[in-house]
């Protein structure tokens, strides 16, 4: 099942809404199931960099099918490091990344960047919970 553009925008003004909460600037992306982008925003004051870090950690959350704050436990492991090498970088694990999951299926992700992991995964989950 394809996520709307409209639902992933909507992600995207959640995400933006509670990192203003939270005082900082990110930005923040839906992916497809195959880590390709439906939908994408940066905060005026968000770093540019913020485009590639949020597009590699929603990739790695579609990808893996679980949020990528719980691969930062393996990101030391030899086979976890092979990974990221033969993805050119694109696997990124630590928090800001949860799949969206559709009956039981997963459907893509949303992914934030800009802030702390923390506040990055609180940004996320604001986000995944406005997707209905």
């Amino acid at each position: 099942m394809a996520i709307p553009g409209e639902k992933a925008i909507q992600m995207v003004r959640s995400a933006h809404t509670q990192a203003a909460q939270l005082d900082i600037a990110v930005t923040a992306v839906v992916v497809d199931q195959s880590g390709r982008m439906i939908a994408l925003g940066r905060m005026d004051k968000a770093r540019p960099i913020t485009v590639e870090i949020a597009l590699n950690k929603a990739y790695t959350a579609a990808s893996f099918q679980q949020p990528t704050k719980e691969l930062a436990g393996v990101a030391a492991q030899t086979w976890f490091q092979s990974l990221v090498v033969s993805s050119n970088g694109r696997i990124m694990p630590g928090g800001g990344a949860v799949p969206i999951v559709e009956g039981g299926n997963v459907v893509g992700a949303v992914a934030v960047a800009g802030g702390t992991d923390d506040q990055d995964q609180k940004c996320a989950e604001v986000a995944l919970a406005s997707y209905s």
